[in-house]
């Protein structure tokens, strides 16, 4: 009987070599650095994009504010309402006889918007000059400027007593990315007197 000898395959089954493993090891590390990257981008872009939606939310409500406030300027009275003494291109003082009263001691009857600087960060500050509830609180933060414009119907610039429309313009800081350099945001509010020079002759 004939016998045949098995013979062993030149090249046994093995796992991967230490060459073939260190280029596995190379690509997948590649793919995770790519991803971290990626990831990390995307979340300094999101927080970047969330702080500038809130200082504009902040600067919206601030405007919207102002504007509601200096709209009722000089209710009751028979002039504009705006102290001109302490109204400037950065400043509005504006009064009210919302109680029908003989005085402007109420809460909201006497008040201030101003510029105001806390350190390295500039703030619109609204001020209620009343006895029952003289306080100051803080609007908007990060602001660059603060423009107020006293006009006519027309849109030429007039002195504050006798301005009958107003232009509010803010300018908001939006802070630097990784990607992104610093940037600044103007919003615009215009304002009608209800109580302006031109409305009171018609009456």
């Amino acid at each position: 009987m004939q016998h045949r000898e098995s013979k062993t395959s030149e090249y046994e089954q093995a796992g991967f070599s230490l060459l073939e493993l260190l280029i596995a090891m190379t690509v997948t590390l590649a793919v995770m650095v790519a991803a971290s990257t990626l990831l990390a981008t995307s979340l300094r872009t999101r927080a970047r994009e969330n702080v500038r939606s809130n200082a504009l939310a902040s600067v919206q409500r601030a405007l919207s504010s102002m504007s509601r406030e200096i709209s009722n300027s000089g209710y009751g009275l028979a002039d504009n309402g705006i102290v001109v003494a302490d109204s400037t291109v950065d400043s509005i003082r504006t009064r009210a006889n919302l109680d029908h009263n003989s005085n402007l001691n109420g809460i909201d009857e006497d008040v201030r918007f101003v510029l105001q600087t806390a350190g390295s960060n500039k703030e619109i500050v609204r001020y209620d000059n009343s006895l029952a509830a003289s306080q100051r609180s803080v609007l908007a933060t990060n602001i660059t400027s603060l423009t107020i414009k006293y006009l006519n119907l027309v849109g030429d610039e007039v002195s504050a007593g006798t301005a009958e429309r107003l232009r509010i313009e803010v300018e908001v800081l939006l802070p630097a990315s990784p990607e992104e350099p610093e940037g600044v945001v103007n919003l615009v509010s215009q304002v009608s007197l209800r109580n302006a020079p031109i409305t009171l002759q018609q009456f």
